[in-house]
């Protein structure tokens, strides 16, 4: 895979990230990790509708290798 590859923003993303230059770098920060935090508890409860077999310890197992193999 290049990850030197171009990525190109979506003309919705544009006032999104004016919007963001507003804010201190704290600010900018603590948005990411909010976002972050409900991507991530967004797809762990995919996952775990998808595979409600695993433990929470195999379930974290396979956020990771997605992680992995999806970057």
């Amino acid at each position: 895979m290049d990850t030197m590859r171009e990525r190109h923003l979506d003309p919705a993303d544009e006032p999104q990230i004016r919007l963001l230059l507003h804010l201190s770098p704290a600010q900018r920060i603590r948005t990411m990790l909010t976002c972050q935090d409900i991507f991530l508890r967004t797809w762990r409860e995919r996952l775990r509708r998808a595979h409600p077999h695993l433990s929470d310890l195999a379930l974290c197992r396979l956020m990771f290798e997605r992680l992995a193999q999806n970057g």
